[in-house]
């Protein structure tokens, strides 16, 4: 059973995309911003974060930087999943970072994610 944390200060976003990755079978865990995220990725090291970029105290960027930091967090990968205006910059930035694979719309189908989600999964 794979292990999914979601970095998200959305509450609807995050049920929903918790509640779908459930019924595929994946224990998820939910953290409501960047700190929290950070923190509860290095005590249950899943096999898998979405994380949003535009979040209260502690935003995407420095997460994913935060993970990089650690050994047990540093190749986790992380799924960038953006609310805010797509921007080709911010993309970029994020891509610069080893352990972002993807960067992508809020507005992405859930099936699309799921096999976003499966190829990373893959790789490991």
């Amino acid at each position: 059973m794979n292990l999914m944390l979601i970095i998200d200060d959305n509450v609807e976003f995050r049920t929903m995309v918790s509640d779908y990755f459930t019924d595929l079978g994946f224990t998820v865990e939910i953290a409501g911003d960047g700190r929290e995220g950070l923190a509860k990725a290095k005590a249950i090291r899943p096999d898998i974060i979405l994380c949003d970029v535009m979040m209260p105290d502690m935003g995407g960027i420095e997460v994913v930087r935060g993970l990089q930091v650690e050994d047990e967090t540093r190749n986790i990968p992380v799924l960038i999943i953006t609310g805010s205006f797509f921007d080709k910059n911010m993309s970029d930035l994020f891509r610069q970072e080893a352990n972002c694979r993807e960067f992508m719309s809020k507005t992405v189908e859930l099936s699309f994610l799921e096999k976003k989600v499966a190829a990373q999964l893959t790789k490991k």
